[in-house]
């Protein structure tokens, strides 16, 4: 099974199981990425899937896991962060956030296969509440690696599930 098929399996059983909890929200299931797709060029893809559990009403203690396929190069993440929000979010209110992370990351390119290296990031973005469980996100995310790789800077939209 291909990663992104496993993916999309992991999101769907995320979404049977939400709605098991949906009283409580004492957790978060977050979801988003990007695709690049220029003419005459091989497409890139992002998806960062996390699941959080509430610590406090504005902090969230999360696992994510990450998929890139960027123009020949590929690389599953996984990793152990948490998320700030600055405020309680309510329906109608735009909230910011920010986040640190650490992980293991395993890339492959056609001349380095099966590469580990670890992952250092920090996000800063902002959820603008749907409703009082559903929020969409915009993030600016820094990654930095152990290796000789550049720092990355990645913008993403995506949307959170509190349950």
């Amino acid at each position: 099974m291909s990663v992104n098929k496993f993916i999309m399996l992991l999101i769907a059983s995320f979404g049977i199981v939400t709605s098991a909890f949906a009283a409580n929200k004492s957790r978060e299931l977050a979801v988003d990425g990007n695709y690049i797709n220029i003419q005459g060029q091989p497409s890139a893809s992002l998806l960062n899937i996390s699941l959080g559990q509430f610590m406090t009403p504005q902090f969230v203690l999360e696992t994510a896991l990450s998929t890139q396929q960027n123009f020949g190069y590929s690389a599953t993440s996984i990793n152990l962060g948490g998320k700030y929000y600055f405020m309680d979010g309510f329906r109608g209110d735009l909230v910011p956030f920010a986040g640190l992370h650490l992980g293991i990351r395993l890339s492959e390119t056609a001349t380095d296969s099966n590469h580990g290296s670890t992952e250092y990031g920090a996000k800063l973005g902002v959820s603008y509440f749907l409703s009082d469980s559903t929020t969409l996100d915009a993030k600016a995310t820094l990654l930095n690696y152990n290796d000789s790789s550049p720092t990355i800077t990645l913008l993403s939209a995506g949307f959170s599930l509190r349950f």
